[in-house]
């Protein structure tokens, strides 16, 4: 018997391509509601580069409904003679269409094949998984939404109200998509959005056995426009995207915890300020001998500058403790460390292109944890042609001994990425 998560799957397939027969000449866009950007990623191609030759009549796609990609990455340690930790091949199968005259739907799976050099081989072979899979519908000043894809909080990715989709790592931080139910009502100048969540996804060592029940997962968020700005109040009952390890027991926990929050952006001509803030209340935290639940505060302070194709960004962000004792600590992989009050991070990026070309570079540096751990990273885009797409990426991390990212120290990394989109 298939499972509920692909039996709704195959229904939101089925619903996608009754709405192409229905509505074949129908344009959803043009609804006056605005969706949000992050859920129509588009990898943005250049037309200038004739490198392979192409006639165009080839690259018009047969299959206008199919967005099919197929990525080859390879990593490498150059710590260790360049030996390779990544060899995987990734496929991508997507589609997306109007259903019926007022809805919307996506759907992406991903088939990830392990080669024998890949760190994960060891522990799986190849993997499928459903990236995305929405049906969104508009009602006047209504949208409501059902399915698997990501709720960006706040203002700064991965920031302090950025917390209700789990990332991929330190090292890998895209969003990891989750099943929700959202509604979300538009008025003139504010909307009013609700999220629940009833089987949230949380990120736990395979090595940790996680000892709690599942929890309900839900959230409120008011938004107000203005010209040249915008704020934000969300309200919310949470389950923490990462399992904290129990001292005294030696098992993982992930139980809800409350979060007030506020966030606002103001633009001024080429500069951006970015500011989020949250009260999380009974957060868990682990003491001598004890494991105990306390508040925090979090904050980021962010500008956004932009400047032709050049943008730079720069960021602090702060974990407060609110209650504190001298005998806090930390878990980590090779036991435990003293727990900080405050524990401030810093941000610093820049990206641009190499004039009119298709080339694209990117540099960032991250502290964190009060200077712990350093991390450095270059990245060179080259965008072939339209379908084809090529990345080069290197890291490197400086992490303190005796802390809490002690074990990553002199950790690197050089990754190579080819792409093809149909």
């Amino acid at each position: 018997m298939l499972s509920l998560t692909y039996r709704q799957l195959i229904l939101l397939i089925f619903c996608l391509a009754l709405g192409w027969n229905v509505n074949s000449e129908d344009s959803f866009f043009d609804d006056e509601i605005v969706f949000d950007e992050s859920e129509q990623e588009l990898d943005e191609w250049s037309d200038d580069s004739d490198i392979f030759g192409e006639d165009s009549s080839l690259t018009e796609k047969s299959f206008a409904w199919l967005d099919l990609g197929v990525a080859q990455k390879w990593g490498f340690n150059p710590a260790s003679h360049y030996s390779t930790t990544k060899e995987r091949t990734e496929i991508t199968f997507g589609t997306s269409g109007s259903v019926s005259d007022s809805g919307y739907g996506e759907v992406e799976l991903k088939a990830t094949k392990y080669w024998p050099s890949d760190s994960n081989y060891s522990t799986e072979k190849h993997d499928l998984e459903v990236e995305k899979a929405f049906l969104q519908f508009s009602f006047d000043d209504w949208s409501s939404k059902l399915g698997k894809y990501t709720i960006g909080w706040g203002e700064l990715e991965g920031g302090a109200l950025d917390v209700v989709n789990p990332s991929g790592g330190l090292t890998d931080p895209s969003m990891i998509p989750q099943w929700f139910m959202s509604t979300t009502q538009y008025f003139d100048n504010s909307d009013l959005s609700f999220f629940y969540n009833t089987n949230p996804t949380v990120s736990k060592s395979k090595l940790l056995i996680l000892k709690n029940d599942s929890y309900d997962e839900f959230g409120m968020r008011y938004g107000i426009s203005r010209e040249g700005s915008d704020i934000a109040l969300y309200l919310g009952q949470l389950v923490p995207n990462d399992a904290l390890t129990n001292l005294t027991d030696g098992l993982a926990y992930a139980t809800p915890y409350q979060l007030l929050g506020f966030a606002m952006n103001k633009a001024f001509d080429e500069y951006l300020l970015k500011f989020d803030i949250a009260y999380k209340h009974n957060l868990q935290q682990n003491r001598t001998g004890q494991f105990i639940k306390l508040d925090r505060i979090d904050w980021d302070l962010a500008f956004d500058i932009q400047k032709n194709d050049r943008q730079w960004l720069f960021s602090i962000n702060s974990q407060y403790l609110l209650d504190y004792a001298n005998d806090y600590l930390t878990p980590t992989l090779l036991g435990s460390v003293s727990a900080k009050r405050n524990s401030m991070n810093y941000m610093a990026s820049v990206g641009d292109k190499f004039g009119d070309s298709d080339w694209k570079w990117g540099l960032s540096n991250v502290i964190a944890s009060n200077n712990d751990l350093s991390l450095s990273s270059a990245t060179l885009d080259w965008d072939i042609n339209d379908q084809w797409k090529a990345s080069f990426s290197g890291t490197y991390i400086d992490a303190k001994d005796n802390r809490a990212f002690a074990i990553l120290d002199d950790y690197q990394r050089v990754n190579l990425e080819v792409k093809y989109q149909y």
